[in-house]
């Protein structure tokens, strides 16, 4: 099958759109609900959720040639659900589940029937059998379950729920071992959605900063902050022009570690707001640093879906983790926390520069990249 050169569409922008609010109400939610295992474990549902949530109608139009209005009211349904998730997403971290989880498992389903329809409009790339659709189903009914219970099992019901969404897709059944995605919408799909998270993690600073008595104190906060997202704008969106319509290796692997990119950024704007909204704490300090460590693990993951391992390229990269790990030592020890993060934003900063320059691009190549399909 021929690759067909397409383009993002007004109404996926426009969907994109009401994932603002989930990202920033997360953000804000995070800043005051960190203190807990069960802070944590909802910040991690409901983050995946928000990934899953996306990722499942940017499929569909993947896989759509063309866009109705029956295709853009049903998408602009979901865009009002999405926005009484970003609604309800507050009274998950007070322990009630039922308006997210209940308005989730209504979005699921509701894709679960635009999957349906695309099967109908277009048999040519229907499967043989339906297990994929089969699980949306049931994790639609799971996720409504777990609204309905409440802790701890809550929990066991949509960690179950979210492990079927995530792995289902890898179901081996009759005809689904290919898919049609088209690769050029697929990048650009995700690009976009990762300058969506980099914007609201710089309007999250904009405002901490803006309402802070101690503006000209927290300069340097600020343009670290800032720093990361330009350097990983250099190490993401300047690797992905190079590299545009080259099929991964790991379809599974190179969706999920964009995933934990997008889930990362959350977690260094959660850092630097606890920052600027009151000091550089302990806490604060292991926010970017995790946050640091789960970019720099994404970017990994992404390249390593393209390419295979080579010693340059793996020892270059192993001493940029060891000086990263150092300096988070050191500043998590002597408690040296703004320095730390100054020395590790120039860090990446160094690393997106000898990026540029081409020093990691010994990398092996994996073989013919001319496949139109994704295996």
């Amino acid at each position: 099958m021929n690759v067909i050169f397409k383009r993002a569409s007004w109404l996926e922008l426009f969907y994109d759109v009401a994932f603002i609010a989930l990202v920033a109400q997360l953000t804000y939610l995070a800043v005051e609900h960190h203190h807990t295992l069960t802070d944590f474990i909802n910040i991690f549902m409901v983050g995946y959720t928000i990934f899953i949530a996306w990722w499942a109608t940017t499929a569909n139009r993947n896989l759509q040639p063309t866009e109705c209005a029956l295709d853009k009211i049903l998408t602009q349904v979901q865009m009002v659900a999405v926005f009484l998730m970003s609604i309800f997403m507050s009274a998950v971290f007070e322990g009630n589940y039922v308006g997210f989880f209940m308005i989730l498992a209504f979005v699921r389903l509701l894709q679960s029937f635009m999957i349906i329809r695309m099967y109908v409009n277009h048999p040519q790339t229907r499967p043989v059998t339906y297990n994929i659709l089969g699980g949306f189903f049931v994790a639609s009914f799971l996720w409504a379950a777990s609204a309905l219970i409440g802790d701890p099992y809550h929990f066991v019901v949509a960690f179950a729920a979210l492990a079927v969404d995530i792995f289902v897709p890898l179901t081996k059944g009759k005809g689904n071992t290919r898919s049609y995605l088209n690769v050029y919408h697929l990048q650009e799909r995700l690009g976009l959605f990762l300058m969506l998270v980099i914007g609201e993690s710089m309007i999250v600073v904009a405002l901490s900063n803006s309402g802070t008595t101690q503006l000209f104190n927290q300069t340097g906060v600020v343009f670290s902050g800032l720093g990361i997202m330009i350097a990983l704008w250099w190490l993401y969106f300047e690797y992905s022009d190079k590299h545009s319509g080259k099929h991964p290796r790991n379809l599974f692997a190179f969706l999920h570690s964009h995933g934990l990119l997008f889930g990362s950024i959350v977690i260094v704007s959660v850092g630097y707001k606890i920052i600027l909204d009151t000091f550089a704490t302990q806490t604060a300090f292991l926010f970017v640093i995790a946050g640091m460590a789960g970019i720099s693990a994404s970017i990994l993951f992404i390249r390593l879906t393209l390419y295979e391992i080579c010693l340059k390229a793996t020892t270059m990269s192993l001493a940029i983790l060891l000086v990263g790990v150092s300096v988070a030592v050191y500043g998590y020890m002597f408690e040296r926390y703004l320095e730390a993060m100054t020395f590790l934003t120039v860090l990446f900063i160094a690393t997106a520069i000898i990026d540029y320059f081409g020093f990691f691009e010994s990398l092996k190549k994996q073989g013919s990249q001319t496949n139109n399909a994704i295996n």
